[in-house]
């Protein structure tokens, strides 16, 4: 028996990405899970209840997850940030953010993975509200995460799916095209070398 790493309330969405079909992304201040390296992911817990084992377990889960980008039908993956996700140092550590950027780089070449980056300058947007994540599933089905200081949690409910789905094509609207997002993503990275 394979041993899960995740934490136990998560595992359901851990299910559902291993099952989608398409995932869409929007991340306000962190590189979403699926596209941090190691260093990075072990960064997000810094300052964090847990213990280095603890750590371990969570960077180690975050990492497996990632292997759906990669293997065969996996879904499409497309991730939208905030710019200051490139900005932001993690740990206060530039050769960090310069490989965790260089890393995105790499995933944006992936087939699987499109990036898209709103840009510094946008006025105030529906992204602000914070972050979630929509699940296709093979059904035709829809489900989102959402995550908040106090909890995450998995929403299924029609109005709200549409509902973030409104609100997906309005912040997918403040990004910037592919091409664009990519050079300002290679811009970053350079920044921080």
């Amino acid at each position: 028996m394979v041993r899960r790493r995740e934490p136990v309330w998560f595992r359901p969405w851990v299910d559902i990405e291993r099952e989608a079909v398409a995932l869409r992304s929007f991340e306000l201040a962190w590189v979403p899970g699926l596209l941090q390296t190691e260093a990075y992911a072990r960064a997000t817990f810094i300052g964090q209840p847990f213990t280095p084992a603890e750590v371990a377990d969570l960077v180690g889960a975050r990492l497996d997850r990632q292997a759906i980008l990669t293997r065969e039908r996996g879904p499409l993956f497309v991730a939208v940030v905030d710019e200051q996700v490139l900005r932001r140092p993690a740990a206060g550590d530039r050769q960090l953010m310069a490989a965790q950027l260089s890393h995105l780089v790499a995933c944006a070449d992936l087939p699987s993975v499109q990036f898209h980056v709103v840009p510094r300058d946008t006025s105030t947007y529906p992204g602000l509200d914070g972050p979630f994540t929509l699940a296709e599933l093979r059904d035709g089905s829809r489900v989102a995460h959402v995550d908040s200081q106090a909890r995450a949690q998995i929403i299924d409910q029609a109005s709200e799916i549409a509902t973030l789905e409104r609100r997906w094509e309005r912040i997918r609207g403040e990004a910037l095209p592919r091409g664009r997002s990519l050079d300002l993503l290679k811009e970053a990275a350079t920044a921080w070398t």
